[in-house]
């Protein structure tokens, strides 16, 4: 059993011990695991300067001297992976923070804070670990600078610049130049499709999930272990997959989306993205098939109640929501035009607002997309995405 992993057990089960002590934040309590020395002053000053970001994280992202004013212009949310990391839906405060170690570093000023989100449940008496975070604590003739993890932790991956990506690439793969060209194509048509210049985009190529929560910053999180790979998008044109791939168009499609829509309805947005460039491992034909089989075995199935991008609802491999968003996309584009297309990612109004505006009510919503399902795909960007 690994160090960490031991102090974790440790804090876990004697948490409300005497050989921890305890600072009250507010509603929060930050426990310091006895593996950390409090009479070191230096430990003193970073312990000081973490209670002071954990009081205010969640009040706002305006930027202050607690965290390193870089990180804004590179991230925009630099924190934002535990922006309220606390909360278990309406239980403000559920998960406690606890300073599990104060790790050196390969540089001198710069050490890692391992934080763990402990929740406990009165009723069962059972404690839950939300995640484990570190943070970046770097001394500076100003104080203690908190930082995200992300450029630390990559600073030895090799960076490949192709056309406007620019590719970080993990240690343990090898990059795929030919993948790399296949997205240049894709960005390209993108780019004329919403006739802008293509974006520069920085793209970390992550061999799975638990190599990409890794440089995010995560020693834990549930999402992690998930099999399949998968990715995401962030805030200043960052890419991260965990595919083991030079591609992947789905999340870029969500970069520019995230650029020109602002306030886009999030539904159609994964819709959109799904509709060009696919979802996981396959392309919107391979999950279309799919989900008209899906249907044939579950005619139950109501597409009104499951608008919610981000619920867990699958066919296998298939996101039924992302499929009803990319279903209305391809029957927005096929019978009315790209212009209105456009106006759908707009999410200026509510969702049934903007569907009506396109002909679907919720009275109708189940018939026409199932029409949509039998007919062959109607591609807006006709030659993104590989066919998988």
């Amino acid at each position: 059993m690994n160090r960490l992993l031991r102090i974790i057990l440790l804090t876990i089960i004697v948490s409300c011990s005497t050989e921890e002590k305890e600072e009250k934040l507010g509603g929060l309590q930050l426990t310091i695991s006895s593996s950390v020395d409090q009479t070191n002053l230096k430990n003193q000053e970073i312990i000081s300067t973490l209670k002071k970001f954990l009081e205010t994280k969640n009040d706002s992202y305006i930027e202050n001297e607690i965290w390193s004013q870089e990180d804004f212009e590179t991230f925009l949310y630099p924190y934002y992976d535990i922006y309220e990391i606390e909360h278990n839906d309406s239980i403000l405060n559920y998960y406690q923070p606890s300073l599990m170690e104060i790790v050196k570093t390969d540089e001198e000023k710069k050490k890692l804070l391992k934080l763990a989100f402990i929740g406990h449940k009165d009723s069962t008496n059972e404690n839950t670990i939300k995640s484990i975070y570190n943070i970046v604590a770097t001394e500076t003739e100003n104080g203690i600078v908190l930082s995200n993890p992300l450029h630390y932790l990559t600073k030895d991956w090799t960076k490949i610049k192709k056309g406007s990506l620019q590719y970080v690439v993990s240690p343990q793969k090898k990059f795929n130049d030919r993948e790399a060209q296949k997205q240049l194509e894709d960005i390209e048509e993108i780019s004329e499709f919403f006739n802008i210049d293509p974006l520069e985009i920085t793209y970390y190529s992550c061999t799975n999930l638990k190599e990409l929560f890794r440089i995010k910053g995560f020693d834990y999180n549930p999402i992690m272990y998930r099999e399949g790979g998968g990715g995401l998008s962030s805030h200043h044109n960052i890419v991260f997959s965990g595919n083991s791939s030079e591609f992947y168009t789905h999340e870029i499609m969500h970069l520019y989306i995230i650029e020109l829509y602002p306030s886009r309805a999030q539904l159609i947005n994964e819709g959109m993205a799904t509709y060009v460039g696919g979802s996981g491992a396959f392309s919107y034909t391979w999950h279309k098939e799919n989900l008209r089989s899906h249907l044939e075995n579950n005619p139950e199935i109501d597409f009104t109640k499951h608008l919610e991008p981000f619920e867990r609802f699958f066919a296998g491999e298939t996101s039924i929501p992302y499929m009803i968003g990319a279903l209305i996309c391809e029957r927005t584009y096929r019978l009315h035009s790209k212009e209105k297309l456009l106006k759908l990612l707009k999410g200026e109004y509510n969702l049934w607002y903007l569907l009506n505006d396109v002909g679907l009510t919720k009275e109708n919503l189940n018939a026409e997309l199932r029409k949509e399902l039998l007919l062959p795909p109607t591609l807006a960007i006709a030659n993104a995405g590989f066919s998988r």
